[in-house]
């Protein structure tokens, strides 16, 4: 594959002006990229016609009892939905010299249920197979009906219906208030969930359990 490829992306690095705080990272990054890259499109050739495929998809849906119009964008979408997962690499401890060094995310044995709510709309949506790609630094793994079960068509669709409670459930909150410090006052966010962590923003956690009790 021809490095010219990768000119876009480099040239995006290269115009970013990171952060003191964020060198690290950045400069860890940038040595990694080519290679998810490619490790990307390693997992996408093991896709029948995925050539075929369009990025950035908007995909909607109107369910029945649910009055707003559900949508998301597919990664890739042609004769089948596309979806990648990048596995970034992770700050190991720090070591007794005051280093940290980077270690490669582990790529999972299944997906996760998240991504699994999201690929079901996907199919709700356009009644094509799915693909999800996880992609590190170093591999790839690509699940899809024919080697995972939960991802064949009959079981997406046994899982519609706890979709749609989950729509409701935004709908009737919706239904109370738009303003987002009414809404709060009905969530009880889980801020021991690790989606919480963010390296980078050391008081994001902070400024959101703040803000719930403000």
């Amino acid at each position: 594959m021809s490095n010219s490829n990768f000119v876009p992306v480099n040239d995006k690095l290269k115009a970013l002006i990171p952060d003191p705080i964020e060198l690290d990272a950045y400069n860890h990054f940038c040595e990694i990229v080519e290679r998810m890259i490619i490790n990307g499109h390693e997992a996408h050739k093991t896709i029948p016609n995925f050539e075929e495929c369009k990025p950035e998809i908007e995909t909607f849906k109107v369910f029945d009892g649910i009055e707003i119009p559900v949508h998301g964008y597919a990664d890739l979408k042609g004769k089948m939905i596309i979806e990648d997962k990048c596995k970034f690499p992770k700050r190991g401890r720090v070591k007794k010299d005051g280093t940290r060094s980077w270690l490669t995310s582990k790529l999972p044995d299944a997906p996760t249920s998240d991504h699994l709510l999201q690929t079901d709309f996907y199919h709700y949506a356009t009644g094509l197979p799915i693909y999800i790609c996880y992609i590190n630094e170093e591999s790839f793994k690509v699940f899809h009906a024919d080697n995972y079960e939960y991802l064949k068509p009959e079981s997406i669709m046994s899982r519609l219906p706890n979709f749609i409670q989950r729509c409701k459930v935004r709908q009737n909150l919706l239904s109370i208030s738009n303003d987002a410090k009414v809404i709060k006052d009905y969530i009880q966010p889980d801020f021991e969930n690790f989606k919480w962590k963010n390296e980078l923003d050391p008081d994001y956690l902070i400024n959101a359990m703040n803000y719930w009790k403000s």
